[in-house]
């Protein structure tokens, strides 16, 4: 009884503080930057892409670049256009040229988003983690260590960058993979949560940024048992998933996955003026060759698959 007690009372908890901040979130909603128009290396138009917020900060503590445009080079290492001349092996080199011609370091691991459970997925990685593991799975990714890169190769999921310090005063840098799946179970929340309850992290200090994902008109979820066996949780998406209308569990419920983001990292504590996403559908860009998209290759027999490519390193001092 003692467990049930103290697990409703974390409950109540919770949503007593969302009733509390849900007017200053909605507030908070209007003034977060949205970007429409992707911000290019100068020279690599339509190729490596720039989170601005980051560039502006001082000293620039982190180094964080994207492939983006229809001169990209396809970055994934599963799907490729043989047609085209791409194989794992051209795809490969894609990867590592742009590692070497952007200044990442060779120390590099990648980040697989996939989620699992109803808990978030954290991890720490370093140059020592490297030594047995060549990939990480979870929500969000972190390092203190500027001696090693980070990468993930978005599928249309909000793929989101966070730039903090501890308690230390350490620099720290993570990828916060929000998908819709992650999403629904609330991981980017308790993420933040995390950096801040373990590691001492101040978020209202904090700064993210969000690289293009799936629009709302093109991506829907449904409540299917075998898929989302603890349900759709409504307060995890606000408004931005369409009403239900009806208890058929195969329902589509269209959803907005970079406004739900935004509206739990403003309940999480971060200020909505240190939050900057672009406001681009990987769905649209795909349909003209711009950008990589899962959920168009699927429902386009394959057409135009391949992938995008997000990395980031904290700078060395």
């Amino acid at each position: 009884m003692g467990e049930v007690g103290e697990s409703t009372s974390v409950q109540d908890s919770i949503e007593q503080k969302f009733t509390q901040n849900e007017q200053k979130v909605k507030e908070g909603l209007k003034h977060v930057d949205e970007l429409t128009e992707i911000q290019y290396i100068p020279g690599l138009e339509n190729r490596v892409g720039l989170f601005p917020k980051l560039e502006s900060l001082p000293d620039r503590p982190v180094l964080a670049r994207f492939s983006y445009g229809k001169d990209a080079g396809n970055m994934s290492a599963v799907f490729f256009d043989s047609a085209r001349g791409e194989s794992e092996v051209t795809n490969d080199r894609n990867r590592r040229d742009f590692f070497k011609s952007q200044g990442f370091s060779e120390n590099i691991i990648q980040i697989k988003g996939k989620f699992e459970g109803t808990e978030a997925q954290i991890e720490e990685v370093s140059l020592e983690t490297l030594e047995d593991k060549k990939f990480i799975i979870g929500n969000l990714i972190f390092t203190r260590d500027p001696r090693i890169a980070m990468y993930i190769l978005p599928a249309d999921c909000s793929t989101v960058v966070i730039y903090a310090k501890d308690k230390d005063g350490n620099d720290l840098v993570a990828i916060d993979h929000c998908g819709a799946d992650a999403v629904n179970a609330g991981i980017t929340r308790q993420g933040l949560w995390y950096l801040q309850d373990e590691l001492g992290v101040d978020l209202s200090q904090a700064t993210a940024v969000v690289f293009p994902g799936v629009s709302q008109e093109n991506f829907y979820i449904t409540n299917e048992p075998e898929r989302r066996g603890n349900g759709i949780v409504e307060r995890n998406w606000g408004p931005f998933i369409t009403p239900k209308q009806t208890d058929d569990p195969s329902e589509r419920r269209y959803v907005d996955i970079l406004s739900a983001f935004e509206m739990q990292a403003l309940q999480a504590g971060i200020k909505p003026e240190n939050i900057q996403a672009y406001r681009r559908d990987t769905y649209k860009d795909a349909a003209q060759g711009i950008a990589y998209s899962r959920r168009y290759s699927d429902e386009h027999n394959r057409e135009h698959d391949g992938g995008n490519l997000v990395a980031i390193q904290l700078a060395t001092k």
